[in-house]
């Protein structure tokens, strides 16, 4: 039998080399390579002469010199490749797992995270933090819009939700939700959810809307949009002829930021827009309420 079995190698024993291994029966290390391992069979003989019989008696024969890198091989497990399923599945899972979680992405470089992975499957190998960032994180999200914009085609009409607001940083973000019914179910998905750089003003969130709309290309299909009652909200959602404002009945009137004091002969024009061509605007329910209760406490402790 071989001698090295009664040693412990490193994980990662070196094919050629030195290499040093501890004995399990003693503190000792001893050193070899991979053509020479008299080494370890001189030390049993030497400090575990009663093991050394034990181990030829049972055996038959002398303990013969085994290849430290054939040995090494024996006790190792070879990894997934990289495109094997099982590979690519529990890859899958990991990138949703951090995604979904908002975990950073130093946690593939944790040493006590590796362990838990290497427990559960010895065979998988851990992705990079590079290639986490720059690939597989950009693949999800492909994936993920591809599948949004199959579902939007899908359905007959959207209505969507619209909110702006700002972190503890007061950096800005737009959300964008649509709300549609398919297969007889009601499906909501988020359209964009993304950073609201400059003024908070109603051209710049409309031209937002607007790229949004067009990168899912479903402008035709959308009948609805909820707002809160923010005055920049709602400028931007009435779909109107620059000066005029549109009340979703067809007649316009002319806005708040004509002058009420103008003195021109000119009167608004009511144009008569076809109901089907534009979305309806409407503000949120939940957060009108809000505002009347606030208001009603209000007067009512002062």
């Amino acid at each position: 039998m071989s001698a090295l079995k009664h040693f412990l190698f490193p994980d990662h024993a070196p094919n050629s080399g030195t290499v040093k291994a501890k004995c399990k029966y003693c503190p000792t290390y001893i050193s070899g390579n991979a053509k020479t391992t008299s080494n370890f069979v001189t030390h049993l003989k030497r400090k575990h002469r009663d093991i050394f019989i034990q181990s030829k008696s049972e055996d038959g024969t002398q303990i013969s010199q085994t290849n430290i890198s054939n040995f090494t091989k024996s006790t190792s497990v070879s990894k997934y490749s990289a495109n094997d399923a099982s590979q690519m599945q529990i890859t899958d899972a990991l990138v949703s797992f951090v995604a979904g979680n908002l975990t950073p992405l130093s946690v593939v470089e944790s040493p006590e995270f590796k362990t838990f992975v290497e427990s559960l499957n010895p065979k998988y190998q851990l992705p990079s933090r590079k290639h986490l960032s720059t690939k597989l994180l950009h693949q999800k999200a492909s994936n993920i819009q591809s599948n949004i914009k199959e579902k939007l085609l899908s359905a007959e009409s959207v209505c969507l939700t619209i909110d702006l607001w700002s972190n503890r940083q007061m950096k800005g973000f737009l959300g964008i939700t649509g709300h549609f019914i398919l297969d007889w179910c009601m499906k909501s998905i988020m359209v964009s959810c993304k950073r609201f750089k400059g003024k908070h003003c109603a051209e710049n969130i409309r031209q937002e809307y607007e790229e949004a709309v067009a990168c899912y290309n479903i402008a035709d299909k959308i009948t609805n949009i909820i707002t809160d009652n923010a005055s920049n909200m709602t400028k931007a959602f009435d779909f109107s002829l620059p000066g005029y404002t549109c009340n979703n009945e067809g007649k316009n009137s002319k806005s708040d930021s004509e002058d009420e004091n103008d003195e021109s002969e000119l009167e608004p024009i009511n144009i008569d827009f076809p109901e089907d061509d534009l979305p309806k605007h409407g503000r949120c329910y939940a957060h009108t309420l809000q505002l009347v209760v606030r208001d009603g406490l209000k007067y009512h402790f002062t």
